[in-house]
């Protein structure tokens, strides 16, 4: 399950900036309203997907639904040049896509024995799935392009995406039923949730997360055109920017296998501050490439150890988080806990990040739309991430609200 749905997302997410830019022709402002346009629809998740999942039908049937219709729209973004019409599909698409991401966290929550163990592992295959369209895609489709041909080529990440979200939809059906588990004493799942906002824990997550979700945005949407301008800097014309930012998907199976061991060891509140940090040090690291400009052997190490940084932040904050949402959630509203919890990452969180993307990314571009300083960008977002790991290190509790332990472990 984590593979298919993580390779769908895999197959066009590390690319589509660039292909935009320079397939596409569209500016540093449209490239970050497409960012934030997959981000707009799962405003509303908490309010319908969750509720369904909740009350009223099984987590895997809402799950196929969404995979179908979003693999045929994936499909039809494939065919389409006009950037109204580009950013139109996005928003719809991540109406459907997005929630699964949540609703497959909530699946396995609900049928693993011992999910802070077996989670980590299971979720490890998401990120295989995540960057195995890189090497399949570049190293077979892509190979020998250059130019022009390569710009336009890179489009049939949108093709992968669409038929493996048919795939994922289809094998959704097969995955354990899921039905809901309604309370009586609590009608309406997503007011249950809302009741959590007065906790102070968990509060703290919910806004922390938001900002760093900013951050993790801010990163998607630069990463690809970034990738590029260092490779044309030493000469190479060739398309290596999925599989070279698949490192990071490397890391994060390492970080994610380990993870367990690290709540167990640490705590919540001290693997989500590593992780927190570690997009701090990306930003930074990735700002010095051409403020100190090295040779294009030094650009491409500094790079690359910027990507491989991507497993500690995914891993060490936004999966540990998940694992905490699970862990305080009420039995009978997790599918809305996730979701919610969701929502404001990927959701608000994603999308103001698209629109921050969008204006710094003005800023620093030339009167063609395209970005020129590249280490005022990213400095731009290191700023951001330093507020968030220093509010996030004096507001989040070491440990776990014993009212919370205590009810979880009834």
């Amino acid at each position: 399950m984590m593979f298919l749905q993580y390779f769908v997302q895999g197959a066009y997410q590390p690319v589509a900036s660039v292909y935009l830019r320079d397939a596409l022709g569209f500016s540093s402002e449209q490239i970050g309203y497409f960012g934030a346009a997959l981000s707009v629809g799962p405003m509303f998740a908490p309010f319908i997907i969750g509720q369904l999942v909740d009350r009223y039908f099984s987590t895997e049937r809402v799950m196929a639904v969404c995979h179908l219709l979003g693999g045929v729209l994936m499909l039809a973004l494939y065919t389409q040049t006009e950037p109204v019409i580009v950013i139109a599909i996005g928003t719809v698409y991540s109406v459907l896509y997005v929630p699964t991401m949540m609703l497959s966290n909530a699946l396995a929550f609900r049928h693993l024995s011992n999910s802070d163990k077996q989670f980590p592992i299971v979720r490890a295959f998401g990120t295989i799935g995540f960057m195995v369209p890189a090497f399949l895609i570049e190293s077979w489709w892509l190979a020998g392009l250059e130019g022009a041909e390569l710009d336009t080529a890179r489009g049939i990440v949108f093709v992968f995406s669409g038929a493996m979200g048919i795939a994922m939809g289809l094998y959704c059906f097969s995955l354990p039923h899921t039905p809901p588990q309604p309370s009586e004493a609590r009608k309406y799942a997503p007011g249950a949730v809302l009741e959590m906002l007065r906790q102070r824990h968990f509060l703290v997550l919910i806004l922390s997360s938001f900002f760093v979700a900013i951050a993790h945005k801010f990163f998607v949407v630069w990463n690809s055109p970034f990738l590029r301008e260092i490779l044309n800097s030493g000469g190479v014309k060739g398309a290596y920017e999925q599989r070279i930012s698949a490192i990071g998907q490397f890391c994060e199976i390492g970080v994610m296998a380990t993870l367990g061991f690290f709540i167990a060891k640490f705590g919540f509140k001290w693997t989500m501050l590593i992780g927190a940090t570690a997009y701090l040090v990306r930003c930074l690291l990735l700002g010095m490439v051409f403020a100190i400009d090295p040779p294009f052997a030094g650009k491409m190490a500094m790079a690359i150890a910027g990507q491989a940084l991507h497993g500690f932040c995914f891993g060490c904050f936004f999966a540990a988080a998940y694992m905490y949402v699970d862990r305080i959630a009420p039995v009978d509203v997790k599918g809305s806990m996730q979701t919610f919890y969701g929502t404001f990452v990927v959701a608000l969180g994603f999308f103001f990040g698209g629109l921050v993307s969008a204006g710094v990314g003005r800023v620093f571009s030339d009167t063609a739309g395209k970005v020129q300083d590249w280490t005022g960008l990213w400095m731009s977002c290191a700023a951001l991430s330093a507020i968030c790991v220093v509010s996030f290190a004096l507001a989040f509790p070491s440990r776990l609200p014993a009212a919370e332990a205590e009810s979880r472990a009834v």
